[in-house]
């Protein structure tokens, strides 16, 4: 019976001793790390409804998407709201300007071939990527119609 109390006094005084130790080591500080990377898909830049009028900056089918701004001819739009779907995004747009000021609500989806699909109620766009853009920039607003 001695034997047993000297051994389990022994085992908590290690046990003891090596959670002691644990409290007495300097907190690791963690390593910085950078922040989310913009997705590879992201939408900023120009579109148009005929690839052939890509350069064209006065074509009336045109679309630049800059940040949380979508410009049409004549209208620009503010995402209010955006829920990913299964396959698609479904966006809810404020705009202002002619001929469709109001709310708007498209779904969008991006396409293997790089072409942006946009179906509000029962019409389905196809858009061709003129430029893309890497982040939102005031110079492609420069570029509406």
């Amino acid at each position: 019976m001695i034997s047993t109390k000297a051994l389990l006094a022994c085992a908590a005084a290690v046990v003891l001793g090596g959670l002691a130790a644990c409290d007495q080591a300097p907190p690791v500080n963690p390593e910085p790390t950078p922040g989310p990377m913009a997705q590879s898909s992201a939408l900023n830049g120009t579109y148009n409804l005929l690839q052939s009028h890509c350069g064209d900056i006065t074509s009336d089918k045109s679309l630049v998407i800059d940040g949380n701004k979508f410009i049409f001819p004549g209208t620009t739009c503010t995402v209010a709201n955006s829920e990913k779907q299964v396959d698609q995004t479904r966006v809810t747009l404020s705009c202002v300007g002619s001929p469709a000021a109001g709310n708007r609500i498209v779904d969008l989806q991006t396409r293997t071939d790089g072409t942006l699909r946009l179906t509000e109620d029962s019409i389905t766009l196809t858009y061709f990527q003129c430029m893309k853009a890497q982040a939102s920039s005031s110079a492609l607003a420069g570029e509406s119609m």
